[in-house]
């Protein structure tokens, strides 16, 4: 049998529930197998290495070492904690790049068009902000989680939520304090239900806690493995409550205590060393207190996930559910358990831990530093070369009391004086090879690492390339943390507040942070209905960590650098929020938003007036305050019909006006035309009177001259002429 696989994985034949027997057995049979299988390949594969990095975490010799023989009790046998120290400065560098600012995450709309988007991102970023601040201790959570990452290679956590109520009876009273009875005379009792438990966790499990199939899928071992086993240590007395309130199968105390014989966990007791086990109940005088262990198995069968719990392999304690229905706020496919690491090795489910990429360098530094302390003791306190049965004071030879004497027969003969060389150069050199060697593995910037580079630490261009070079490696392992464990986490977390999340406190705050007003606003943000619609929306999670982000100073320069770059830009002057930038900047140093250093602005009313008009329309668009801006709408309308048919009269008058304007213009030309006609005959008659008139005078001319002929024939064409002349001239006269 192979030493890398001794146990093979359980395939689908074993984990076909069986057809025959009870239905539960048949369950129970399933878990036991699953357990079975996953514990001797953890216990051949991984948990001798694990025990081994524990050891080196806490700074003692690992099983197996020379150290703890009996050929090493009086040698030296001292441990450089070089381990402890690069997790340390790991744990320091992740504070740094993941609480120097205020905001741990950022939530963004996933459409930055849609309103409700954008108000439902600013209420879950201010309600995870709030639970990750006050009810989680997220600080502490981080750092366990990336010191089990750093020690084991893997970290598993549990998210769920935390809800309990308790039911007690009172006396009813009335308004007067008195005792309310009933017909009989017998005391009212009322019954009030008080929230005990009501809020998210975050769990980080003990790697040898947990099991999952070996041949999952590493990209995503928790989803792919066909069942995931939880191992829960439990106080009897608190699983003997859950059985007599009828959430778990009844079972007896002596039933539960069998399950204690699972309690001896190599990993745990190593971890604890030189501690006992505090699991151990053997020191244990109450039944009561003693733990017990609960398996929550949670085993895929026919493409559907089944959750139940055990105690330990022998008793199923409740039915298989399904998943979704203990765990409804999930995917489906999805599970509560996150899986995260430090490194990332290809098609490795569980790869190295980063304590364990540096313990032959960890050996080899102790072996130096030990046998050069034994040639200093040496080199110090001599080695004597003693004849037998000789008279000599060995008490007072081995104490070597500076001016101390010691008697002997024969000083010359019966003790030679062993000489051995003092600890040569190399020996150091040698250290100092090994802590860099370590700290260039480990992404370690220390004193060590300069004092080996004679030729970089002699400036300071030097010290920032080295220091550079190693923060890359502590950025990439933080960020490797962030994106397998960090962020798959707060995602679940942020599922569990989209879907149970109900306090008023919290739901007030994160209503405000959305620009929902309450009294004065439009929207109440005390509505459920309001809340959960904010909730629901599709948002962006983004843990705050890059690249620089265990350097402050580099990340603040880089922030200045994009925002110097960004102004210079054509069109972006005074587009940027210098407030911001502001409390960004002071964030990074290490004084979260920095706005005791900022004098506070005055905000022009009319800008603060149209954001308010904006929200509230925004909001009404998907409230009940649709209504009210119909009744506006309608009110509106009827102001502008009203408006429109003043507008109509006005331009009903002004035309009538015009109109008689342009009667007037008429009568005045119809008398106009009257006279011109008038005229007209007028100049007509007269006409006619001097046509007649000069019809009349040719009579006259022509009986004239007639008359004339008669009297004078010889003068008639004379006479003629002039008599016409004559009285041609008489018209004009008379015009």
């Amino acid at each position: 049998m192979s030493l890398i696989n001794p146990q093979p994985p359980l395939n689908e034949a074993d984990l076909q529930v069986p057809e025959v027997g009870d239905k539960n057995e048949r369950w129970l049979n399933l878990a036991r197998k699953a357990y079975d299988g996953s514990t001797e390949w953890v216990d051949t594969n991984l948990r001798f290495q694990w025990e081994k990095n524990i050891s080196n975490f806490n700074s003692h010799h690992p099983p197996g070492s020379k150290y703890l023989t009996s050929a090493y009790d009086k040698r030296s046998k001292l441990f450089r904690p070089k381990t402890r120290t690069t997790v340390r400065k790991l744990e320091s560098a992740m504070a740094t790049a993941f609480f120097t600012n205020e905001d741990m995450m950022s939530i963004s709309p996933a459409n930055p068009n849609n309103p409700m988007q954008v108000a439902g991102a600013s209420v879950a970023q201010s309600i995870m902000q709030y639970r990750l601040t006050n009810t989680i201790p997220w600080f502490s959570t981080m750092v366990t989680a990336l010191q089990d990452a750093a020690i084991y290679g893997t970290v598993v956590s549990h998210q769920y939520w935390e809800f309990e109520q308790k039911d007690e009876t009172f006396a009813s009273v009335d308004d007067a304090g008195e005792n309310v009875v009933d017909m009989e005379g017998k005391p009212v009792k009322e019954k009030v239900t008080s929230t005990l438990k009501d809020y998210p966790v975050i769990e980080v499990i003990e790697p040898e806690n947990f099991r999952i199939d070996p041949a999952s899928d590493w990209y995503d071992p928790i989803s792919s493995s066909p069942y995931v086993i939880h191992l829960i240590p439990m106080f009897a007395q608190d699983a003997m409550e859950r059985i007599d309130n009828g959430e778990w199968k009844k079972l007896t105390l002596e039933q539960l205590l069998t399950t204690t014989d699972e309690t001896d966990d190599t990993t745990r007791l190593t971890r604890e060393e030189p501690r006992e086990d505090p699991l151990e109940d053997d020191f244990e005088n109450v039944e009561e207190y003693k733990i017990v262990w609960v398996h929550k198995n949670i085993i895929r069968k026919d493409g559907v996930d089944w959750c139940f719990f055990t105690a330990g392999t022998q008793y199923l304690l409740t039915d298989p559910k399904p998943l979704l229905e203990m765990y409804p706020w999930l995917k489906d496919g999805e599970r509560p358990y996150v899986m995260g690491k430090l490194n990332i090795e290809a098609h490795r489910v569980y790869p190295s831990a980063t304590v364990e990429l540096t313990e032959e360098l960890q050996a080899a530094s102790n072996d130096i530093w030990n046998q050069r302390f034994d040639n200093i003791r040496l080199a110090m306190n001599k080695r004597y070369h003693i004849r037998r049965d000789r008279n000599i004071d060995l008490d007072a030879l081995f104490r070597s009391v500076p001016g101390g004497a010691v008697e002997m027969d024969d000083p010359d003969q019966d003790v030679r004086v062993i000489e051995t060389r003092d600890v040569t150069a190399s020996a150091y050199q040698e250290q100092d090879r090994i802590n860099m060697d370590f700290d260039e593995l480990q992404g370690n910037f220390s004193a060590s690492t300069v004092g080996g580079a004679r030729n970089l630490n002699e400036t300071v261009g030097g010290m920032a390339l080295l220091a550079g070079n190693t923060n890359m490696i502590t950025e990439f392992v933080l960020r490797t943390f962030a994106e397998t464990w960090v962020e798959p986490v707060l995602k679940q977390l942020l599922k569990l507040e989209q879907y149970y999340e109900n306090d008023e406190h919290v739901t007030a705050l994160a209503g405000e942070a959305g620009g929902l007003e309450g009294e004065e606003g439009v929207v109440d943000f005390g509505q459920d209905e309001i809340m959960d619609e904010l909730l629901k929306q599709d948002v962006l999670l983004k843990v705050n960590v890059g690249m620089n982000a265990t350097d402050p100073v580099g990340r603040v320069q880089q922030l200045l650098f994009g925002v110097t770059s960004v102004g210079q830009l054509p069109g972006m002057e005074g587009k940027l929020n210098l407030d911001e930038v502001s409390k960004e900047v002071f964030g990074l140093l290490g004084y979260k938003d920095g706005s005791r250093f900022l004098l506070p602005t005055e905000a022009d009313p009319q800008v603060e007036e149209l954001q308010q008009q904006i929200e509230q329309m925004t909001m009404m668009l998907e409230t009940d305050q649709v209504k009210m801006q119909g009744r506006m709408a309608i009110e509106q309308m009827k102001q502008e019909a009203q408006l429109r048919a003043a507008q109509l009269r006005a331009q009903t008058e002004l035309q009538k006006e015009v109109m008689s304007s342009k009667g007037e213009v008429g009568k005045l030309g119809i008398k106009q035309s009257e006279a011109y006609v008038k005229q007209q005959d007028a100049d007509t008659r007269r006409a006619e009177l001097m046509l007649q008139r000069d019809a009349l005078l040719n009579q006259i001319v022509d009986g004239e001259i007639q008359r004339r002929m008669v009297e004078d024939k010889d003068n008639v064409s004379k006479t003629g002429t002039m008599a016409r002349d004559k009285y041609n001239k008489v018209p004009y006269e008379i015009g």
